[in-house]
């Protein structure tokens, strides 16, 4: 009789027979080797085991309370092997596959947003400019005075995409190793931006001061 252990994975308990723990602990150590001195490794990590959380759940039921090896095995066929998107390659055949037939996700979306992200969110949704739903609701809310009302409902019922899993979903994007790691790196690079552009305008309003101060 197979031995079962309970774990925590991504903040959530499961129970888990012996043989597949096995392959779980090692998948995840390979991962975690794998980014070992990467940009943004921690939060890479913390994503994929997320997802992988997110997944195992998917598998239980009432009737089912114990992952098993085959559920590891689908979940990791699923995610990848680190080493086999090194080229990009895999990223681009996969993405081709299921970018078109992936069922999106609808959340707000917090990367592009003014108030709460509905705009944002929805025009991931339909793939389309968002701006045209924010001159909607504009127009709606002075027009018919309903506009702003739709929007806080839609608000309240509409969740936040929070993890780099919901973002990919929303643009009915693949996720697996590959495009969480390409999701983070273009947060970092888009942060990075940001902060450089800050200094950039911090360093300007100096210097405009220092010739205004030193002007005879």
């Amino acid at each position: 009789m197979k031995k079962n252990f309970t774990v925590n994975i991504s903040g959530i308990i499961f129970h888990i027979d012996e043989d597949a723990y096995s392959v779980l602990n090692n998948y995840l150590d390979s991962i975690k080797k794998y980014y070992v001195g990467s940009d943004g490794a921690d939060d890479i990590y913390t994503d994929i085991e997320g997802r992988i959380a997110e997944m195992l759940q998917e598998k239980l039921s009432d009737k089912k309370q114990v992952i098993t090896i085959e559920d590891i095995e689908e979940v990791t066929m699923i995610m990848g092997q680190p080493q086999e998107f090194e080229s990009g390659e895999y990223y681009q055949e996969e993405e081709e596959k299921v970018s078109s037939s992936r069922p999106k996700r609808l959340f707000r979306n917090p990367d592009n947003k003014i108030i709460g992200g509905v705009c944002g969110g929805i025009g991931a949704y339909l793939n389309t400019d968002p701006l045209w739903f924010r001159l909607a609701f504009v127009f709606f809310t002075f027009v018919g005075g309903s506009g702003l009302l739709v929007y806080i409902i839609l608000w309240l019922v509409i969740p936040e995409a929070k993890s780099t899993a919901e973002k990919l979903e929303m643009k009915g994007q693949q996720v697996n190793i590959s495009t969480i790691e390409k999701k983070i790196k273009e947060e970092i690079s888009h942060l990075e931006k940001k902060l450089n552009d800050l200094t950039d305008k911090a360093k300007k309003a100096y210097k405009k001061k220092a010739q205004i101060i030193n002007l005879p």
